[in-house]
Order: structure tokens, then C-alpha cells, then sequence
């Protein structure tokens, strides 16, 4: 049932096919971006909201060095059992993208094995990836 007084959200129809990006068109959504996000955490209300949902998620989601520290593991203990050095740990704790191979090892030198997941509206999928068992498999 719609809220009775509540706004309409515009819906952009435009499809990334339709134009043709350019460096004017990303800095332009940046800033408003930015100019949004600046205009709804000016309200305490809103700035509460924010930050109730950026704590829940952050309950649900593991950077790799909160996994590790969860795990009570050093940088030095993970470096030995993925045979690299602890500097090369350290970085892969801030990178942000990396190969799924170099992913599982880290989840396995923390005592753990890495299950993809595609989650569809119809339901879940497990995501095989050449070398790895299947969970009904296992």
C-alpha cells in the first residue's frame, strides 16, 4: 500500500548503452553525489539513519584485516601459510580488487574455505570455480 503524502523517486531510463561516457560526465555524477550525500547528512535525523545503517552493515561484512584480526591471526602468520612475505599481506588487506585464487588462500590460511554464492531472486547458486568442490561435492 503507498504512503500517503510520500514522493515520487525519479527513475532515469537512460541505459550506459544509450551514451557515450566521458571523463566531464563521471566528475559531474561525482559531484552530485557528493552534493547529495552533503544535504542528507546535514540533518541529525538522516546523519543518525546513516550511521545505524553503515553500523549494521558493517556487523554483517569483513574487510580482510577485520576477518584476520577476528581470527586472532598477525599479518605474519597468514604471510607463512600463503608463502609470501607479511608486507605483502598488508597490502592485500587494502586492496580492493584481487584474483579468487589469491582471495581463497587468504580465507584458508585463516582457517576458513571460500563458497561463492550468486544470490537470485528465485534463490541461491553456487558459484563453481575451476579447482574448487562443489559444497554437495565436499
Amino acid at each position: 500500500m503507498p504512503r500517503t503524502g510520500a514522493k515520487a523517486v525519479p527513475v532515469d531510463t537512460a541505459k550506459a548503452d544509450d551514451h557515450t561516457f566521458n571523463e566531464a560526465d563521471y566528475k559531474k555524477a561525482d559531484q552530485r553525489g557528493r552534493e547529495l550525500r552533503d544535504r542528507i547528512l546535514a540533518s541529525p535525523e538522516a546523519r543518525n539513519a546513516y550511521d545505524r545503517a553503515v553500523g549494521e552493515i558493517d556487523q554483517h561484512q569483513l574487510t580482510l584485516a577485520k576477518l584476520r584480526r577476528a581470527r586472532n591471526l598477525a599479518q605474519a602468520a597468514v604471510a607463512e601459510a600463503m608463502d609470501m612475505q607479511q608486507s605483502e599481506v598488508s597490502r592485500l588487506e587494502r586492496r580492493t580488487d584481487f584474483l579468487i585464487s589469491t582471495l581463497r588462500k587468504f580465507i584458508e590460511a585463516t582457517g576458513g574455505e571460500l563458497v561463492m554464492v550468486a544470490r537470485y531472486p528465485e534463490g541461491d547458486v553456487q558459484v563453481a570455480v575451476p579447482g574448487e568442490k562443489l559444497l554437495e561435492d565436499a
